[in-house]
């Protein structure tokens, strides 16, 4: 019986009250049978029997429970060695979860930490229920396998004799949901006091006590956003995309990868991925390779302003969904190198949307920015732009379903500010900070990307999808906490500078235009904004003319065409402020691009 349910695997060092209660029900259970053998072999009578059985149970029972704890005091007293070394740890909470990660890291030689006990806000200064009072550094009258458990009133003052008594250096929460829910309280207290905060895993999670270091890992600044992570559901996801060829333009990028490695979660048919980036795509083909063996993926060295290199990539797979991540998007640099934007984002975009109808594709989905609203520089202009374009195709005679996704920063990408911060601190400082009033939305790179092929999924075509971003973030704020999650004082040990606003830059993101509003999906995290009608013939006309100015290096006249577009656009702190109060050029002469809102 115990072979059959696995009981003899588990590891006795590791044993709790369940294996204990699974190994006495077991007992119980095989006493039937033990019954049924002593009656047949008649060595006693019924009576006799019974209480034969009953003995024996007990006795076996108490035998291998008394053997498991008494090698698990050996074990400890082998093991227990010089901890002065150790950082003590308070662990945040009493489920089981935390009580048994608690358990592991004490067992685990390896790590550096020690647990000296817990905090429960659900526990009273005496052990009662409910909270409130000082706890005191000797505990709440509580103990969780030989370890004070005390209460947590949400008041910092009722943590320092415990913090000061047993020389705390570390918290560790056991789930988001307890950290989230400590922010304004036990999470800034920690950061004002040097403490620090570890967040462990899922403890089911873990496969063998060799993988307890990769389950612990310290909380980082991502943790400190102030936004619950966003998850949906993908079974709509799948289902669509179950069996399909898949193209990714930028599949090298941040947002691109991210898309890819979704992608391969379901069961698509083909993946073609596409960047004109050589190394970072041989990066990508190696980390794939390694991944995930035996799948369909073809790596296209490219670019989407080859209007050759695109057929011949479109002609050879025929995808039958296209998510457009390829984009410039650094605002100073295409502040600074308008053409070179305007060729990749706008041009670029038109170009992989014409493959994507004329080789009939389901859906193309293109990836946005918040900075596309209300734009202050050329990068913002030129995503906003393709915006337009995209939406213009919708309708067209092949039945290519078009889609836009807005989001704003996502964190960990290239160029990101927080690897910047964090190579700053790393420095020693000064960490720069542009302006002590600038806010940014951020998202990381899987709730993005589950976000874009959720919106996939929803999207009849011609909607712009604007994801819930949460309350914008002081990148000061940001910065400040960083140093301090270092370990470090601001302006003391590390100082902040001010830059200043750089070229197309603006204090705040916003995720609609003045003339959008938005309506709700069946996904509360997703929101469909209501966008201006097209004037799809002057969009065309304009459109043209602007990548002919920009294939030409005009820079001037491509921006002032930009301006017609985009009547919202007003540069901030650029060379390009200028024409904002140059009259209205008039509209061109001629159109080109009804080609590819026509083409079948």
């Amino acid at each position: 019986m115990f072979l059959l349910t696995g009981t003899h695997l588990t590891s006795i060092r590791f044993s709790t009250l369940r294996e204990a209660g699974k190994i006495f029900w077991l007992l119980v259970a095989r006493s039937p049978l033990m019954f049924m053998l002593v009656l047949l072999a008649g060595i006693f009578g019924v009576r006799a029997a019974v209480v034969y059985v009953t003995t024996e149970t007990m006795v076996a029972a108490f035998l291998m429970l008394f053997s498991r704890s008494a090698m698990i005091g050996i074990y400890h007293a082998v093991t227990s060695g010089d901890e002065s070394g150790c950082d003590n740890v308070l662990v945040y909470g009493t489920r089981s979860a935390a009580t048994l990660l608690a358990t592991h890291i004490n067992d685990e030689r390896r790590l550096s930490y020690r647990v000296v006990g817990f905090i429960d806000p659900t526990v009273g200064p005496t052990g009662s229920g409910g909270s409130g009072g000082s706890t005191g550094s000797t505990g709440s009258g509580i103990r969780i396998g030989g370890l004070n458990v005390w209460g947590w009133s949400g008041d910092p003052s009722s943590l320092e004799p415990v913090v000061s008594a047993r020389g705390i250096t570390h918290i560790l929460f056991t789930s988001a949901a307890d950290f989230n829910r400590e922010r304004d309280n036990l999470v800034d207290y920690c950061i004002a006091n040097n403490i620090r905060m570890l967040m462990g895993g899922e403890i089911q999670s873990l496969g063998s006590v060799k993988d307890l270091p990769r389950l612990i890992h310290p909380v980082d600044i991502e943790d400190l956003l102030y936004r619950d992570e966003i998850t949906t559901d993908e079974s709509n996801v799948s289902c669509e995309l179950r069996g399909r060829t898949v193209l990714v333009t930028g599949a090298a990028g941040s947002i691109g990868r991210g898309i890819t490695r979704r992608l391969l979660q379901f069961e698509v048919g083909r993946l073609i991925l596409v960047d004109s980036a050589e190394t970072p795509l041989h990066d990508l083909e190696l980390e794939l390779a390694r991944d995930h063996p035996g799948r369909e993926i073809t790596f296209v060295l490219g670019d989407v302003r080859s209007r050759t290199r695109l057929g011949v990539v479109f002609d050879r797979h025929r995808p039958d969904y296209v998510f457009h991540a390829a984009a410039y998007k650094h605002v100073p640099v295409i502040e600074q190198n308008p053409c070179e934007g305007i060729l990749t984002n706008v041009w670029g975009t038109i170009n992989t949307a014409r493959q994507a109808i004329r080789t009939g594709a389901v859906k193309f989905v293109m990836i946005s920015t918040d900075k596309a609203v209300n734009p202050t520089g050329v990068m913002g202009a030129t995503k906003r732009i393709a915006e337009l374009c995209v939406r213009s195709l919708s309708g067209n005679s092949s039945g290519t379903r078009f889609i836009v996704t807005r989001f704003g920063n996502v964190l960990g990408s290239n160029g990101s500010v927080i690897p910047i911060f964090r190579e700053q601190i790393a420095a020693g400082g000064p960490v720069t900070v542009t302006h002590p009033d600038m806010t940014r939305y951020f998202m990381t790179i899987p709730e993005a990307c589950r976000l874009v092929l959720q919106a996939t999924a929803m999207g009849s075509g011609g909607e712009i999808f604007v994801f819930d971003m949460g309350r914008q973030v002081r990148i000061d704020d940001l910065a400040r906490r960083m140093i301090l999650l270092s370990g470090f004082v601001p302006g003391d040990d590390i100082a902040v500078e001010y830059t200043g606003l750089r070229p197309g830059e603006k204090l705040y993101e916003e995720l609609l235009t003045d003339a959008e509003a938005t309506e709700a999906t069946v996904d509360r995290k997703i929101r469909i904004a209501r966008a201006r009608p097209l004037d799809i013939a002057s969009i065309a006309r304009d459109v043209d003319a602007l990548v002919e100015a920009a294939r030409r290096g005009d820079v001037f006249r491509s921006v002032r065409i930009m301006k017609r577009l985009l009547p919202e656009f007003k540069s901030n702190n650029s060379r390009f402020e200028s024409i904002d109060h140059e009259p209205p050029a008039p509209p061109e002469p001629h159109i080109i691009m009804e080609e590819v809102a026509h083409v079948s």
